[in-house]
């Protein structure tokens, strides 16, 4: 009971401090404090966890706005509900302050890490984008090159190529002209063969018309000698 009383005058004193500061802040002068300043209710809260369902039990802990509890039970008549602490202490808790998602400022916190994170993201991807980029140009780059140098090889091809062509038309001009000259040297060959025949030929032919004019001479020589002794021999007779 005592503790009680004591929690009542303890708030009663807190909502007199409270009141006296907005009255001072009514008559504090306009040049510091303007009356029409905007303010905002502060998102710092604090829950307290009892050991039963009732603000006469004693306070176990303070949870901070935000913080994960473990939820073992609710009792709908005295609307608290008993939870488990990160810590592990259990105790109870008003049920209204007591929501299945994060708080605002939680979900806040974790978008803004998210939009912080994304940001990153997309300024990586910007980055590999540019990369991607330069190296598709030095890619384009050198596929031009590669062309020139493809089509110079086959202007080069093609000049080697009517080169062979050339080369294999004198060769063939050459084979044919080897062979016509074999077939002459061949022909030569036999012109030469024939005409050691008919030099051996004709050296008969004259040595057979030598013997036969010699022999012919010789003949006559006999002849004449005996024509010879028959004349004198009928000289002698008369």
């Amino acid at each position: 009971m005592f503790l009680k009383n004591l929690i009542l005058c303890i708030l009663l004193l807190s909502a007199i401090a409270t009141s006296s500061s907005a009255l001072a802040i009514t008559d504090t002068d306009s040049d510091n404090n303007p009356i029409s300043t905007k303010m905002y209710i502060t998102d710092v809260f604090e829950v307290t966890m009892r050991s039963g369902t009732s603000t006469s039990n004693e306070i176990l802990m303070l949870l901070k706005s935000g913080q994960a509890v473990t939820l073992l039970e609710q009792d709908s008549v005295s609307q608290y509900s008993l939870v488990k602490a990160e810590n592990g202490k259990q105790g109870y808790v008003l049920s209204r302050y007591l929501v299945d998602k994060p708080s605002a400022k939680q979900r806040l916190a974790s978008l803004q890490q998210a939009t912080a994170a994304q940001k990153q993201e997309n300024q990586s991807l910007k980055t590999e984008i540019s990369i991607l980029q330069t190296d598709l140009a030095n890619q384009l780059l050198n596929n031009e090159n590669l062309k020139n140098s493809l089509q110079t090889s086959e202007d080069e091809l093609e000049r080697v190529s009517l080169a062979a062509k050339s080369t294999l038309e004198v060769m063939e001009k050459n084979r044919v002209m080897e062979s016509t000259i074999t077939e002459l040297q061949q022909q030569q060959s036999l012109l030469s063969d024939e005409n050691d025949i008919l030099k051996d030929s004709t050296r008969m032919d004259w040595f057979i018309r030598g013997a036969a004019v010699s022999l012919l001479a010789f003949l006559i020589g006999i002849l004449v000698t005996r024509i010879r002794w028959k004349k004198q021999e009928s000289w002698g007779a008369y």
